[in-house]
């Protein structure tokens, strides 16, 4: 690549190029000499993208200037950019169906419109809301359709000690003591990322809208709030219990994710909280003939999937010196050619969720059987985070919070209701009618 800033895994980006062919340089010369920036959170893009983009500056004559933004860094960085005018040509935002309006708030002011654009019909229907504003095209979401961040475990491990897989809290509890009891720590909790160790109160969207009927469609009309909500302080309460007892580790809240492959593959972690290609990873990183599964996180003696129809998603600048050369980004990762390459090139994920027949996905074993152990009528109720507004905005804020509440600097209702001030507030500045 000519000019990367801030790119990740370069030589691993000329490896893959090698492999998928030569691609004559400056092919189309429309664009030559110009340079394509990009704003994103780190892990969003990551290396699955770098030979796509390089083919890109190839075909094109360009330089693309990758900037990858540490996660809890992002979104302050991002609205500094939106507001001052200095926004990179393409930028992201973990998007869900109510996140364009919270997020980026004036999409006509910052967004290309992508109405009618050629791969539009490739973002599956259950995705397009979380790329759509007002009628309007807005954002291109290429993410993958695997279970998201359910219980990952070492099935061996379990066989050859005679552990079951828990199904409820109290199991849960029982079987981590004796985890503990050998050695190994029971679940691998990275607190030190900042964004992973929420996801064991957030997924788990559907046993809060089973235990409060309509408490979804409630807190989105400001009838409703996450303060005095019995179920998710029992889950709270229950996560701190964890921590006290040293379940996820001696130090969590200091440990990040870094190594959490090879912690699985030397047996030093039962668990964790991951995406289910996950284990693909594993597997690829450390060489373990040690085979692993999946099941329901049992938190508030969950038994809902997580469903999630949403994900990273990348907008066009409208304030940007190059729209057209955007326009072209986005039509060329679109193709099928480019689609199947960064699905090859993924480290982690097994498929891409898009219409496109061509592609040919990857999915594990493991992946399909846990699928078909679930009950369709426990899928359909969408993870806590993306199913009600202005939630996902304060992801890093909840995550400080469930700290501050694990050290005892905290009562697990101020998490909640620190949670309900801040919607309030988004709610306020997107002009939500249901918060006047």
């Amino acid at each position: 690549m000519k000019k990367r800033a801030l790119a990740l895994a370069i030589s691993a980006a000329m490896a893959a190029s090698m492999t998928t062919g030569v691609t004559v340089a400056a092919e189309n010369t429309d664009f030559a000499g110009e340079e394509l920036s990009i704003l994103v959170s780190a892990g969003w893009m990551d290396n699955r993208y770098d030979a796509t983009i390089e083919r890109f500056e190839d075909e094109y004559g360009v330089t693309v200037d990758l900037q990858t933004i540490p996660a809890d860094q992002y979104s302050d960085l991002l609205q500094s950019k939106l507001a001052t005018d200095s926004c990179a040509d393409i930028f992201w935002i973990q998007s869900n169906p109510f996140a364009i309006a919270s997020v980026i708030v004036d999409p006509e002011k910052y967004c290309i419109d992508f109405t009618g654009a050629s791969w539009e019909e490739k973002i599956p229907e259950a995705r397009r809301a979380a790329c759509t504003y007002d009628g309007k095209l807005y954002g291109l979401q290429m993410w993958h359709n695997s279970p998201e961040y359910v219980m990952l475990y070492n099935k061996t491990l379990f066989e050859e000690n005679g552990w079951s897989v828990p199904t409820n809290y109290e199991e849960l509890k029982s079987l981590c003591a004796e985890i503990q009891d050998t050695g190994i720590t029971p679940w691998f909790m990275p607190g030190a990322d900042g964004w992973q160790h929420q996801l064991t109160f957030f997924q788990i969207g559907g046993v809060y809208e089973e235990a409060t009927p309509g408490l979804y469609d409630a807190l989105n009309n400001n009838e409703a709030t996450f303060a005095d909500n019995e179920k998710m302080l029992e889950v709270l309460n229950e996560f701190k219990e964890f921590s006290d007892l040293g379940y996820f580790g001696e130090d969590w809240i200091g440990t990040d994710s870094t190594n959490m492959a090879n912690e699985f593959g030397d047996r030093n972690c039962a668990m964790a909280v991951a995406n289910s290609s996950f284990i693909k990873q594993i597997k690829e990183d450390t060489g373990t003939e040690d085979e692993f599964g999946l099941f329901l996180e049992p938190f508030g003696d969950n038994t809902w999937f997580p469903a999630s129809p949403a994900g990273p998603t990348m907008f066009g600048y409208n304030g940007s010196e190059h729209p057209e050369l955007v326009k072209e980004f986005f039509n060329f990762v679109t193709t099928t050619e480019s689609l199947q390459e960064i699905l090859d090139n993924s480290p982690a994920y097994t498929n891409i969720h898009v219409n496109d027949d061509a592609v040919e996905q990857h999915w594990l074993p493991e992946e399909e059987e846990f699928m078909a152990s679930i009950p369709e009528e426990k899928m359909s109720v969408s993870v806590l985070q993306n199913g009600t507004k202005y939630t996902n905005d304060y992801w890093m804020d909840f995550g400080q919070d469930m700290v501050s509440f694990c050290q005892g600097e905290m009562e697990a209702n101020d998490v909640l209701a620190n949670m309900d001030t801040n919607r309030a507030e988004a709610a306020k500045t997107a002009g939500d009618p249901a918060w006047n």
